[in-house]
């Protein structure tokens, strides 16, 4: 009798457990190659092999002896098999009409026994078989057949080790981030279009669990996880999968499509979470956060909803709350700011980076002797990017020093060009509060002088004042830049700390008033009243005073009035290209 029996799983679903178990198109091993010898031994055979049956083909994962018939899937013995729920047996394949015209049969390697196991996975999709074959008809009893079906479970289970030890955590004994992504997948195939809730937590933070790591040890530190992970599994039993993708990160994934309910049920943990781990024999609090993002199901949930959830949750260490939902706009901005800090160094390679030039003229001459250089981003896709927006992103970086190197050397160089053609021109180049930090600022600052020709004197550096001042290594650094004999000023004077007593610790020589201050002095009796004040303070203490930020005539004749010795703003030109800032000079 050769009745199939209906298998519980559409043919869809038993595809995509086979290819889920990442075993398609892999080499062979010598557990497998054991396998189909021990089957052909057990059962006295002249071949075995292990066939794993695609949508449109039959793949060997293993075989021994006798020729492997067939490679289409139409030909293949075990298709057959694959849709009954128990071994089948052929006793004479030129007896059976399901394969008396088969090509293995027909003709060589001309089969005439088959029996074949389906490998059956837990949720019951039959992948494959385990299968014997002999060129002679033969009989299997049913102690035969019950030993055929033993081992191909074993082969099964063996199958399912392997892909186990790739999809759970070593420390934790939990589901990871890679069995995360396949989970998502398959719930994308099979229930797309409806919309699920996912969850990162971290517990402890990472800042915690280093210090818990450096203090209790790794040990300690790994039975914390453990202890977090398993809190989580009580927590959420029932409604989510819980996972451990990172060090100490936890994704939970919600199991219906209920989001609102499971968003109000997992923020209602919030007491659960914040009591104390007792396993360490120390009572332990751990701050939490999490963020939260619901999605629909789709092929691209595996990779968006993961780095979604990834993104709010950084967002709620950022701002330090428990939680946070995703936010589109932080997340854009957060992979912006990613692209950029990434696309810096071929910025720098492709010259997409440019400097301009802020006049400065001397109030008491009219002339323009001096200018600030100041950075310019064209990035190749993403148009003219503001200094405000990159610069604060790779000050927290170690991109601040060839970015800087690069400023110092092209600013450097250009001005001693200028002084070649007869323009004694002294540039200001700004730098970052970190560049202080640097134990070798100095040394490059004279250097690009020393490559490029041009005197130190001639050189300006430009800091934002500020607390960070005080340090005394940071002062042993402006001091080294005076004793180059450059001349070192204060940026933004008049805002933020203005701290007037550790003026007398700075070298400075030139202040700096905001132009804050000055845009709109012409027309603002507050706005005067400071600046005329700090312009006499200035001058009182012996530094030169710049004002930024000029922008009218009647703004500039305020600001000569009380003193100030040199301007730059709008009133005389726009920061400009070296060509067209020489051409500016010669008009004044």
């Amino acid at each position: 009798m050769h009745a199939e029996l209906a298998m519980p799983n559409s043919e869809v679903e038993r595809v995509a457990a086979l290819r889920e178990l990442g075993i398609l198109d892999s080499h062979t091993s010598e557990y497998f190659d054991t396998a189909t010898r021990l089957a052909m031994s057990v059962f006295g055979t002249a071949g075995a092999y292990i066939s794993l049956i695609d949508s449109d083909r039959q793949w060997i994962k293993a075989s021994v002896g006798f020729c492997t018939p067939g490679e289409t899937r139409e030909e293949s013995f075990c298709d057959h098999t694959i849709r009954r729920a128990d071994v089948m047996v052929v006793d004479d394949a030129l007896l059976d009409p399901r394969f008396v015209d088969n090509p293995a049969v027909a003709g060589p390697p001309h089969v005439r026994f088959y029996a074949g196991a389906p490998l059956l996975t837990p949720e019951g999709y039959a992948i494959g078989a385990l299968c014997v074959i002999d060129s002679a008809p033969r009989a299997m009893d049913p102690a035969q057949r019950a030993r055929l079906r033993e081992m191909a479970a074993m082969v099964m289970s063996h199958i399912s080790l392997r892909r186990a030890v790739g999809h759970v955590d070593a420390v934790s004994g939990m589901p990871n981030k890679y069995q995360l992504e396949a989970d998502l997948k398959q719930q994308g195939r099979e229930a797309a279009g409806e919309e699920r809730v996912l969850v990162y937590l971290d517990l402890p933070d990472a800042a915690t669990a280093f210090e818990i790591a450096s203090v209790l040890g790794v040990a300690a530190h790994d039975e914390l996880v453990r202890s977090a992970g398993q809190k989580l599994k009580r927590l959420f039993r029932g409604r989510a999968t819980v996972y451990h993708v990172t060090d100490a990160r936890f994704a939970v994934l919600s199991g219906d499509g209920d989001t609102g309910g499971f968003v109000a049920f997992a923020r209602a943990q919030e007491p659960a979470l914040q009591e104390p781990l007792m396993d360490l024999n120390v009572p332990l609090n751990l701050p939490s956060f999490g963020g939260i993002v619901v999605f629909r199901l789709c092929p691209d949930s595996a990779m968006d909803a993961p780095r979604k959830a990834s993104s709010a949750v950084n967002q709620a260490l950022l701002a330090q709350r428990r939680w946070s939902a995703y936010d589109g706009d932080a997340d854009a901005r957060q992979r912006r700011a990613f692209r950029l800090l990434n696309d810096v160094r071929e910025g720098l390679r492709a010259d997409a980076f440019q400097l301009v030039y802020q006049p400065k003229h001397d109030l008491a001459s009219g002339a323009c002797l001096s200018a600030e250089a100041l950075l310019r981003w064209r990035h190749p896709e993403l148009g003219f990017i503001s200094p405000a927006e990159f610069i604060p992103l790779i000050e927290k970086t170690a991109l601040i020093k060839p970015l800087t190197d690069w400023v110092l050397r092209t600013a450097i160089r250009q001005a001693a060009q200028w002084h070649a053609a007869g323009r004694p021109v002294k540039i200001a180049i700004n730098l970052s509060a970190l560049n202080f930090e640097e134990g070798d600022i100095c040394q490059r600052l004279a250097a690009a002088c020393a490559e490029s020709g041009l005197p130190p004197r001639y050189v300006e550096i430009e800091c934002t004042e500020g607390v960070w001042m005080e340090s005394p290594a940071i002062l042993q650094t402006l001091h080294g830049i005076r004793a180059l004999g450059m001349s070192l000023a204060l940026d933004d004077f008049g805002t933020g700390y203005s701290n007037f007593a550790y003026l007398q610790k700075v070298p400075a020589t030139v202040v700096k008033v905001d132009q804050s201050l000055v845009r709109n002095v012409h027309t603002n009796p507050r706005d005067q009243r400071i600046v005329r004040s700090l312009i006499a303070l200035a001058r009182e203490l012996g530094y030169e005073v710049v004002a930024e930020g000029v922008e009218t005539a009647e703004s500039l004749a305020l600001i000569r009035e009380w003193g100030c010795h040199v301007a730059q703003g709008y009133h005389f030109a726009k920061p400009l290209p070296a060509a067209d800032f020489i051409e500016h000079i010669a008009r004044h």
